[in-house]
């Protein structure tokens, strides 16, 4: 966590079980149209590839269509609940936590020759600019890719405690004249969560790349940011928040589930 508070961001090895990962793939070959039963890694990024490169639906809908699955099959909730991420999230925000589910938070990268209007290609900028809360966090881990070497994101270490930077047409209009800047390397099952409002931006890719990117944030936090106009779902629950959904009002009456003929007078003398 003071890597978190001091950085901006924590990086979290092996925090996604292989299981889940081949579950992602296999979702997104079958949206891929393939039928075949892949075990390799390899060949599972070929069929990909050749896919992504060749799809002539738009980059946002193919990443949509994707994300649409994960959401139905509950794999996001999977992802967020895994025992190394969860720690982080909830030593962060605590425990009553939900997620983005309004937008597809996938990131289709290709190389700039095959797609000269990249969607998902973003230059310097933070989080918030797009409406998040400074009181959320982001988390990034690789789906698909050639490897770890390049085509991922780059940070600006500490560039959090910066505030909310100047910006016009989705680019920092100013940028102090040195600042420290980090390319992450991760593999499958690596995750970064990071703040909202540390500066980053894509890596130019040689290969197609996909990521999912989700916002996540403590839902009993109240902000009056651009948040509230999006759809979330609720993974976790605090203990106290557990006590309140039990008993079913604000009030917190007693009694409420009990039917009005039971004879309360032997449970008041437990």
């Amino acid at each position: 966590m003071k890597s978190f508070a001091d950085n901006g961001y924590v990086i979290i090895k092996n925090a996604i079980r292989k299981k889940i990962i081949n579950n992602l793939q296999d979702t997104i070959l079958d949206k891929c149209k393939n039928t075949q039963k892949i075990k390799l890694s390899k060949q599972k990024y070929e069929v990909f590839s050749n896919y992504s490169l060749n799809n002539r639906s738009s980059e946002f809908d193919f990443c949509k269509s994707i994300y649409e699955s994960f959401l139905y099959k509950n794999i996001i909730d999977e992802i967020l609940l895994e025992k190394k991420i969860y720690s982080v999230l909830t030593n962060i925000l605590g425990k009553d936590l939900s997620f983005d589910c309004e937008n597809s938070n996938l990131a289709l990268n290709l190389p700039i020759k095959k797609s000269k209007n990249n969607y998902f290609f973003k230059n310097w900028h933070q989080e918030i600019w797009s409406g998040s809360s400074p009181s959320s966090v982001q988390l990034w881990t690789p789906i698909f890719q050639k490897n770890n070497i390049k085509g991922q994101i780059e940070l600006i270490e500490e560039s959090h405690k910066w505030g909310h930077v100047p910006h016009s047409n989705r680019k920092p209009t100013t940028l102090p004249s040195k600042y420290k800047t980090k390319k992450l390397h991760l593999n499958y099952g690596d995750v970064i969560i990071f703040s909202t409002l540390l500066m980053h931006r894509s890596v130019v890719t040689e290969y197609p790349r996909l990521a999912l990117t989700e916002i996540v944030k403590n839902f009993k936090w109240k902000n009056d940011t651009y948040e509230n106009n999006k759809n979330w779902k609720i993974f976790s629950y605090s203990e106290i928040t557990k006590i309140e959904r039990f008993l079913g009002n604000h009030y917190l009456s007693p009694f409420r589930i009990l039917d009005i003929k039971t004879d309360f007078s032997g449970i008041l003398k437990k």
